[in-house]
């Protein structure tokens, strides 16, 4: 009426909404709108992405960072990939049926979930932030946690409580205070074991002393217990 809006594009589920508004605009106004709908991104069991839903992807990387965008398309559902790269990027007809083929060969390699990811991520944020939720990935992965910066570990492990750390402390002490030991009986079990790593790196020497090389950037260490299990500590 005010604008001369005679079209309205919205989402499969949104049908009945935008004919009630073609006829209403019909009946008052005497003119013809139209409206176009296309179908959901939803996920493998049919639920569409949205705040209502608990499972919103923002596209400002401000509210789901490229780190945590690179982690949801990588882990994606294998019955989901060739859709989204259909609908989701602009890649070629060609390009899809070759990732396509190399995705059902060895899907164990992620091709499809890694070229998804690039482009979504890419097109969004730019090359350079998918570089970086890359590396953090790989750091995450391979424990070479030396090549990132103060942001970057900040960003990989903001879910994670982070306990103050003084330097000098006996790697039994750390590994109690940070939470990765319930008790010294345990923290040597874990040692010995060879199942904790500082910064990517074994350590089993039970006299082990945490001094100012084992903090990243002056300022965080990052333990891992087992193959999951991560610690946070901020230099004291």
């Amino acid at each position: 009426e005010t604008k001369n809006c005679i079209l309205q594009v919205a989402g499969s589920d949104q049908w009945g909404n935008i004919t009630s508004g073609i006829e209403l605009i019909k009946k008052k106004l005497g003119k013809t709108a139209y409206g176009m709908v296309m179908p959901l991104v939803t996920d493998s069991n049919g639920v569409k992405f949205g705040k209502t839903e608990g499972n919103a992807l923002w596209l400002d990387k401000n509210k789901t960072s490229s780190y945590q965008l690179y982690q949801y398309l990588i882990n994606l559902e294998d019955s989901m990939i060739i859709s989204y790269l259909k609908s989701l990027t602009f890649l070629s007809k060609e390009e899809i049926e070759e990732l396509e083929k190399k995705h059902i060969e060895h899907p164990e390699d992620r091709v499809a979930h890694k070229a998804l990811a690039r482009e979504i991520i890419s097109d969004l944020h730019g090359i350079d932030s998918y570089n970086k939720a890359v590396m953090m990935s790989e750091a995450l992965f391979t424990g070479k946690f030396n090549e990132l910066n103060s942001e970057e570990i900040e960003e990989l492990f903001k879910d994670y409580d982070k306990t103050v750390i003084e330097k000098n402390v006996n790697i039994l002490d750390m590994l109690i205070e940070i939470g990765a030991a319930s008790s010294k009986r345990e923290a040597r079990e874990f040692v010995s074991g060879n199942a904790i790593n500082i910064n990517g790196e074994k350590v089993n020497d039970l006299d082990y002393v945490i001094s100012d090389k084992d903090f990243l950037n002056d300022k965080y260490i990052i333990i891992k217990r087992g193959k999951k299990n991560y610690y946070i500590g901020i230099k004291g």
